[in-house]
C-alpha cells in the first residue's frame, strides 16, 4: 500500500519495498514528478528525503520564476541570466546528491515502532508533538486538513497543542498505539 502526504503543495508518494521505502514527488494534477530512486531503510528517513527534495525543487522554481520575470527589468545581460540560471540548477543538483542535513533516524528502526497517521480536522493550526518518550523526537505543525504520518512507540502519547490568546494549550493527548495504520 502506497503512502502519501501533502506538504507544501506537493503530494510525497512512499512507496514500501521489501528493504525499505522509495519516495515520489508531484505537484498535484502534474504529470511529472520526481524520485532519487534510492531505497531508506524507514518510512521517516525516506518521508524527510521527499520533503527535502520537495523543499529543493520548490526554491529552484520560485528563482528560476523570478528571473524569468525580472532579469530585463534588473539589467542583466543574457550571459549574466544564463550563469544565474545555471547556478540555480547546479546547486540543487548538488543538494540532491547530499544527505548532510539528514537527521540520524537510526533509532526509529526498532522492533516495537509502528507506523501512526493522524489528521487536523478543526480549522486551526495545531503543533503535534510527542513528547513522553525520550526516543521518539516528533514534533511537526499541522494545518487545517493536513494528514500526517510517523513512527512511534505504541506507548508513546501524541499531544496536540493550539494556540490561544496566551500562547498555545495543550487541547489533547493521544496514545500512538490508537493511530496505528492497519
Amino acid at each position: 500500500m502506497k503512502l502519501k502526504q501533502i506538504y507544501y503543495g506537493w503530494l510525497i508518494e512512499l512507496t514500501p519495498l521489501p528493504t525499505g521505502y522509495l519516495f515520489n514527488c508531484w505537484m498535484p494534477g502534474e504529470k511529472t514528478g520526481f524520485s532519487d530512486r534510492q531505497i531508506y531503510p524507514t518510512f521517516v528517513q525516506a518521508l524527510m528525503a521527499g520533503k527535502r527534495r520537495a523543499d529543493l525543487e520548490t526554491v529552484s522554481l520560485s528563482l528560476i520564476h523570478f528571473l524569468n520575470q525580472s532579469y530585463k527589468l534588473c539589467n542583466l545581460s543574457l550571459p549574466e541570466y544564463q550563469a544565474l540560471e545555471k547556478s540555480v540548477f547546479d546547486f540543487v543538483k548538488q543538494a540532491s546528491r547530499t544527505d548532510m542535513d539528514m537527521p540520524d533516524t537510526s533509532t526509529l528502526k526498532q522492533a516495537n515502532q509502528i507506523l501512526c497517521f493522524y489528521k487536523n480536522t478543526t480549522s486551526q493550526i495545531q503543533i503535534a508533538r510527542i513528547s513522553n518518550f525520550s526516543n521518539n523526537k516528533f514534533e511537526q505543525v499541522v494545518f487545517p486538513g493536513e494528514q500526517v504520518l510517523f513512527e512511534a512507540s505504541p506507548e508513546a502519547e501524541l499531544e496536540i497543542h493550539m494556540g490561544d490568546t496566551t500562547g498555545t494549550v495543550l487541547a489533547n493527548k493521544i496514545l500512538c498505539s490508537n493511530l496505528k495504520v492497519l
